[in-house]
Order: structure tokens, then sequence, then C-alpha cells
């Protein structure tokens, strides 16, 4: 197994986006990054920080949690939501778990471009 390509998906995954900076490519790694955790924190935002928490929601996490630490983090310190109605805290559900399905989307082609690159001889 290629150590460069692992590299870059445990950071992709770690910070969506981190793993495509370590391949130099910085244009992407921007443009997954926003998109990812633009779409995670769209989801907290309406979920109240409801949305994630392995306690009350046990099969979303783990979609949720392909997206990195940040899902690792909010599902610790998050509990309950602060009020808003049920649509708002589903929706928030659905789009932490879509995050973090993207992710895992970002991870596989970090981890792709990278074989890819070793394989045609391109320079880090």
């Amino acid at each position: 197994m290629d150590a460069r390509a692992l590299l870059a998906a445990v950071c992709a995954w770690a910070v969506p986006g981190l793993g495509h900076v370590v391949l130099g490519r910085v244009a992407k790694a921007v443009y997954f990054g926003v998109l990812v955790m633009g779409t995670y924190a769209l989801g907290v935002w309406l979920g109240d920080g409801g949305s994630v928490s392995a306690a009350r929601f046990p099969y979303h996490v783990y979609g949720q949690y392909g997206a990195g630490l940040p899902a690792l983090v909010a599902s610790w310190i998050g509990e309950a939501p602060l009020g808003h109605t049920v649509d708002r805290l589903e929706l928030g559900l659905v789009m932490t778990t879509v995050a973090g399905i993207l992710n895992i989307i970002v991870v596989v082609d970090a981890y792709e471009t990278a074989r890819r690159d070793a394989l045609e001889g391109t320079p880090a």
C-alpha cells in the first residue's frame, strides 16, 4: 500500500480537503473543504447542535463520522436541540449525514489521486 496515498486519505478524513492539500491540489482542497464543511455546518446549525449525537441517532452517526474530526467533536459536545421544531432537527440530521458521506467520496478521491500520481510519476 502506498504510504502517501494512505496519508492523503487519513488527512482527507480528519479535515475535509486536507488530503488534497497534502497532494498539492489546493484549489480542489478548497472546493471540497468548503463543500463538505459548509454542508456539515448548515446541518449543525439547522439542528441547533442536536443533530449530531451518537446516543440519540445511533445509525445516522456512522454517516456523520465520515465528515472526520468535526463530527467527533460535535457528537461529543452536542446534546439536545435548543427548542426549534422537529423538522429543523431532522433536516439538520440529514445534512450532517450527507456531509459525512460526501467526505467519504473526498477521501477516496484523495487516495486515488495519490495512487494515480505515483503511477504516473507526478512529483509531490
